[in-house]
């Protein structure tokens, strides 16, 4: 019986050590828990206090100042379009030459026309005719070499019957041939404007002038 309770007592005190170890680690599972997670959430805190401390040191930093953007060149204006030569013109024709029938009263027209550009007296276009129907009828090839100026001066010549040197005085550059009608016009006209003040004044007398 003695042997008996040695082992029931020592079961007891078995029994009330495991007991007490079961509650012990009770006790300190209990109180682990927030030990072995306290490193966890000092862990996760941990890079958020780090990103906050980030932020504040950023935030304290002066941003560093912006450098300006290099300035991009003005467009190169375009350089003023030349402008286009001008067309010549075109030439104006010429007028037309004017032509004058080869007659009597066409070589005085022509003569007229000669006369009035070189700006000497022009009669009228009946007083030359008349003239020349009373020297040479009309004919410019007319000569005479029975009168005293065959002596004088070798005779007179053409339409309008002067002698050489008057009409070599007063015939106009162009026109020096005496049996031309139209320069044998000229010469007596611009002769008797001179010497009588008018072709006119001996333009329908009958003796020579």
């Amino acid at each position: 019986m003695r042997l008996g309770l040695p082992r029931t007592r020592a079961r007891l005190t078995a029994n009330v050590l495991m007991a007490s170890c079961v509650g012990a680690a009770l006790f300190v599972g209990q109180h682990a828990l927030p030990a072995d997670a306290a490193p966890k959430d000092a862990a996760a805190s941990a890079p958020a206090q780090h990103t906050a401390q980030q932020a504040a040191v950023k935030t304290d930093a002066k941003p560093a100042p912006a450098k300006p953007a290099p300035a991009k060149p003005a467009p190169a204006k375009p350089a003023p379009a030349k402008p286009a030569p001008a067309k010549p013109a075109p030439a104006k024709p010429a007028p037309a030459k004017k032509t004058y029938p080869n007659n009597l009263d066409g070589w005085i027209a022509q003569a007229r026309d000669i006369l009035r550009a070189h700006g000497d007296k022009v009669p009228s276009a009946a007083s030359i005719k008349a003239r020349a129907m009373t020297e040479s009828s009309g004919n410019p090839r007319a000569e005479n070499h029975w009168d005293g100026n065959q002596a004088l001066y070798g005779g007179t010549y053409g339409l309008i019957q002067t002698i050489k040197p008057t009409f070599a005085e007063w015939s106009l550059p162009g026109h020096k041939d005496i049996l031309n009608p139209v320069d044998s016009i000229i010469a007596g006209v611009r002769y008797a404007n001179d010497r009588y003040g008018s072709f006119e004044t001996i333009a329908y007398g009958k003796q020579g002038y």
